[in-house]
């Protein structure tokens, strides 16, 4: 099964340019583990580039993440159009 974030990945780097997401802050794929990451930054303590790297990675996959709900929702539209 493809990796839909990295799918993700390649439509963000066709539309803004490549480079923009790099592949090492991409490290939170799943809710899970971004829940797991935000529960760190409230009650770990954490060095300022360890709370920097997760807050980074955090917020590259919330976008990712209500871009892919953004484009489900642009489908359905679709979809509807088509089959009314």
């Amino acid at each position: 099964m493809a990796d839909p974030y990295g799918m993700l990945k390649t439509i963000v780097d066709d539309m803004l340019g490549e480079g923009i997401l790099e592949a090492e802050e991409l490290e939170i794929a799943e809710g899970g583990a971004a829940a797991m990451a935000f529960a760190r930054l409230q009650f770990e303590d954490l060095t300022d580039l360890d709370r920097e790297r997760i807050k980074n990675a955090l917020l590259i996959y919330c976008e990712l993440d209500t871009l892919a709900m953004v484009m489900i929702v642009e489908a359905w539209k679709e979809l509807s159009a088509l089959n009314p």
